[in-house]
């Protein structure tokens, strides 16, 4: 589907490595045909990677995978308990050699971002948080503004549904807990979607990038690929804005709290007996 996409107009990829795919996003870009300035990719951290040397070995491990020279972002993916700031400082310094052109962090709050500001003297250039119809993070979304940090949408057609977390995701160490909700058949966003002859999913997509955000909608389907960037040939009035603005009082949050959240290093999974696999160049996965 990477190919796929980037022949059919898409220009940026985002992935990361707890998604266990960069060798087949490489690849895919390689099939496209491509050239290096022609695509945008981001990956993020793995959490067990966090940590000042583990996050060096950890990018150049993504960058073996993907087959790549530099990224064009690279993201911490979840800030954890007392890690993301020496994270932070080697993202820093791969930015400064020019191994990472782009910098940010992923589900992070305001006091996360203070943090690396402070301890580095530069703020994230993005952070890429769950923000959908029904959950504005305005608390994040306030402070990214106030202070140019990029905000981006993850999950923001609210899981496509009614969203089910995967088992196998626990050892990430999320909590397993999540709220469903079909943000596509709200009786408000239908309506919309029939006024503009649009579909539900083209609507909300719309209605973040009217707001200024960025988006990262995925899907494994041709045709809702093509649909997904067909949403630049309308407008949504301020009287629809405002009516999509008000369901985001519903607060259905489809994944983990970036205050919250917690997980395991590395080293303590391998004291544990844990040990993760390797990839085929023998790096952990």
């Amino acid at each position: 589907m990477v190919a796929y996409a980037l022949k059919n107009g898409y220009t940026a990829v985002d992935t990361a490595q707890v998604y266990l795919n960069e060798e087949a996003v490489g690849e895919g870009i390689r099939q496209s045909g491509k050239k290096r300035n022609e695509f945008f990719i981001t990956s993020k951290i793995r959490n067990r990677f966090q940590g000042y040397d583990n996050t060096m070995y950890a990018v150049e491990a993504s960058l073996k995978r993907f087959g790549l020279e530099y990224l064009d972002l690279f993201l911490i993916h979840w800030p954890g308990e007392d890690k993301y700031v020496p994270t932070w400082k080697a993202l820093v310094r791969m930015y400064e050699e020019g191994m990472i052109r782009s910098i940010g962090v992923s589900n992070f709050y305001p006091e996360h971002m203070e943090q690396c500001a402070q301890n580095t003297g530069i703020m994230p250039m993005v952070n890429q948080i769950e923000m959908h119809p029904y959950l504005m993070q305005y608390e994040i979304v306030d402070y990214c503004r106030e202070n140019n940090v990029f905000p981006v949408s993850w999950s923001p057609l609210s899981a496509g549904g009614e969203a089910r977390r995967d088992p196998k995701t626990s050892a990430e160490g999320h909590s397993g807990h999540i709220a469903s909700g079909n943000v596509m058949e709200d009786p408000v966003i239908r309506k919309i979607a029939e006024t503009h002859k649009k579909t539900p999913a083209q609507i909300i997509l719309h209605w973040h990038v009217q707001n200024g955000f960025g988006v990262v909608p995925k899907s494994a389907n041709p045709r809702r690929i093509l649909q997904n960037k067909d949403i630049f040939d309308f407008e949504l009035t301020k009287d629809e804005m405002n009516q999509i603005q008000e369901l985001t009082k519903k607060q259905i949050r489809i994944g983990d709290d970036g205050r919250t959240y917690r997980f395991p290093l590395l080293n303590e999974m391998i004291e544990a007996g844990n040990e993760p696999e390797k990839d085929r160049f023998g790096n952990y996965l």
